[in-house]
């Protein structure tokens, strides 16, 4: 009897310490919502973000950035990144941007966990740098949104430090983020996708993109930059209409083993001091595999601006590209991308003609 009891008991503690090993999974992925900055102990008014996915530009806008990653650490631990880095060229100006927050997340229940942990943000212009540091704790609601995907619910707030050209800023944010496990039925996902590459076919995927883009105005300026994730449409809403870059997130929809659609999308809104300003970047192109993984496709684009005391305006634009799509890591894809992207002057914006070059690469992850 005295055996039998201590059998039942070894098994039980060793399956509690399985389920805690299972508690978290290697996750990598996409997120985005609603941050509201507030400069500390200055009684400003806030400033309310909304991006999809996130969009941060280091100290100069702390809001949370786009891509994550989870990375299991022990029994109910898991270390949780998400970071931005980017550096834009602009009217011979350079600047670069970067943010970094880090902090172990623990799972309270199968689904509810807590995190706690530090932020660095760094900017650097004109030989001049500053860096920033901050504070972080998030809770969490983890829920599966099919065999592929995991999804997260978060509430975070991070209280950034003040320094000597940066003053402190306080931010919470209300996220939510999309994500994949990239080791979960790898080998399968991986087959299937060298199989897919081979025989030219398309699967249902999500993704989002990162690289070089470079903007041309048309009796204007030259404006570039190397984004990750990719700004999208993130920077018109603070330099100008005109700086729309491809869309950040993009889905792949088969209709057929050689044709795909392609739609993208971001948006981002921003209200201060009384002033609301929203850009919808969107695009949808179709894709055609040539052979092996090698693709072409060609689409429309359309932006569509709201800005407060103006009339809503769009303006439309012709898109093509050459790509080549890959097994990228575990269950994930991924593909390298050369698009060109032109928008007609648009006079309700007041808006020159543009066209824009970019050298892209995407991440993708299975919708099935």
């Amino acid at each position: 009897m005295q055996r039998t009891f201590a059998l039942v008991a070894a098994l039980s503690i060793v399956a509690t310490g399985a389920q805690a090993q299972r508690a978290w999974q290697t996750e990598v992925g996409v997120q985005g919502g609603y941050t509201r900055a507030v400069a500390a102990g200055l009684g400003a008014d806030p400033t309310d973000i909304i991006g999809l996915p996130g969009f941060n530009l280091g100290p100069l806008l702390p809001a949370s950035p786009g891509i994550y990653a989870i990375i299991p650490w022990k029994d109910k631990i898991a270390v949780d990144l998400d970071f931005g880095v980017s550096q834009l060229n602009t009217g011979g100006t350079t600047l670069t941007l970067f943010q970094l927050g880090a902090r172990g997340d623990f799972a309270v229940t199968k689904k509810v966990y807590a995190g706690a942990g530090a932020g660095i943000g760094y900017v650097e212009n004109a030989g001049t740098s500053e860096t920033q540091l901050g504070l972080q704790a998030a809770v969490g609601y983890r829920l599966g949104l099919s065999n592929s995907l995991k999804g997260n619910v978060e509430f975070r707030t991070t209280f950034w430090g003040n320094t000597q050209n940066v003053g402190a800023i306080d931010t919470y944010a209300l996220l939510f983020r999309v994500g994949a496990a990239p080791h979960r039925s790898a080998a399968p996902a991986r087959r299937a996708s060298a199989s897919n590459a081979r025989a030219g076919s398309w699967a249902p995927m999500l993704g989002v993109s990162a690289g070089y883009a470079s903007i041309h105005a048309v009796g204007g300026g030259d404006v570039s930059a190397i984004a990750f994730p990719g700004y999208g449409g993130g920077l018109a809403n603070i330099v100008g209409t005109e700086i729309t870059l491809p869309p950040t997130l993009f889905a792949i929809l088969p209709i057929g083993k050689k044709i795909a659609i392609e739609p993208g999308v971001d948006l981002h809104r921003t209200q201060a001091g009384g002033t609301t300003s929203f850009l919808g970047n969107l695009s949808g192109r179709l894709n055609y595999a040539v052979h092996g993984g090698w693709y072409g496709a060609a689409g429309v684009n359309l932006n569509y601006v709201k800005q407060s005391g103006a009339s809503a305006a769009t303006r439309t634009g012709a898109n093509v590209a050459w790509g080549y799509r890959f097994p990228f890591w575990g269950a994930l894809g991924g593909r390298v991308e050369l698009n060109y992207t032109m928008y007609k002057p648009n006079t309700d914006l007041a808006t020159p003609a543009t066209n824009i070059v970019g050298l892209m690469f995407g991440t993708t992850m299975s919708l099935r």
